[in-house]
């Protein structure tokens, strides 16, 4: 904990960057830049709609190989009188290992409540997040995939928390599904915790669905759907979403 403290996202930001865009990584090497943005209806997290309005969610991420580091956002498009409604920033970093029948992928990521200090790292008042990821992915018509994340470091109080999600997509009638189930388990007190009370609880059981939408001969938009419920909480989320 006290190591994380000690190193700071802008520090990070400007190794990585370094690294990246350095006289041995040019853009002929391999260096690809993506940018875009999702539109949602709702932004649904374990079980959890955060926020109550349609959310805009801009990316933007460097891939080089098998490595990518992105930054991520999701800022509601209404606002409350106050102005505090949820914002979140997201940095995270992993690398694919492609394996033949299926790719697995460590990755480290920060989650941050934009309406608190970027910097601030002090466990009695931090918003940021850290958490370690795995995940391997089938590659063939069928593919299963399985998550295992950890969430180790937060604000003061929060439990370090184990969260898994398993599924798997499969594509019919040209629609792309993933039927997907997902669970966590913390002491009282965990990431996402909604008075689970230190019980292995399953957090989401639901499905999503894909499909590209042909505009025009050169314009096409990715657009996805999600139902899903949390069997503790006994609510229901839907989610509409459109790609750009």
């Amino acid at each position: 904990m006290h190591l994380l403290k000690r190193i700071s996202l802008s520090t990070l930001l400007l190794l990585t960057m370094s690294f990246l865009f350095s006289p041995s990584n040019s853009q002929a090497q391999g260096i690809k830049i993506d940018a875009g943005a999702d539109l949602t209806s709702r932004f649904i997290y374990r079980g959890l709609d955060l926020g109550s309005s349609p959310q805009v969610q801009p990316r933007i991420g460097v891939n080089y190989e098998g490595f990518s580091f992105y930054l991520w956002g999701s800022h509601p498009l209404s606002t409350t009188p106050d102005g505090t409604e949820y914002k979140e920033v997201k940095f995270w970093m992993n690398y694919t290992f492609d394996l033949g029948e299926f790719l697995l992928t460590p990755q480290i990521e920060n989650h941050f409540n934009a309406n608190a200090d970027l910097f601030d790292f002090d466990d009695q008042t931090t918003t940021h997040v850290f958490q370690a990821s795995l995940r391997a992915a089938g590659k063939g018509e069928v593919a299963p995939d399985f998550l295992v994340g950890y969430a180790f470091w937060g604000p003061d109080g929060m439990e370090p928390t184990l969260y898994l999600e398993a599924g798997v997509s499969f594509i019919t009638s040209g629609i792309g599904l993933r039927p997907f189930l997902s669970t966590q388990y913390s002491e009282p007190g965990g990431f996402v915790d909604l008075g689970y009370e230190g019980d292995f609880v399953v957090t989401q059981i639901g499905i999503q669905a894909g499909r590209v939408i042909q505009i025009t001969e050169t314009a096409s938009y990715p657009v996805g759907f999600m139902i899903a419920i949390n069997p503790k909480t006994e609510r229901a989320f839907t989610a509409f979403s459109v790609s750009f």
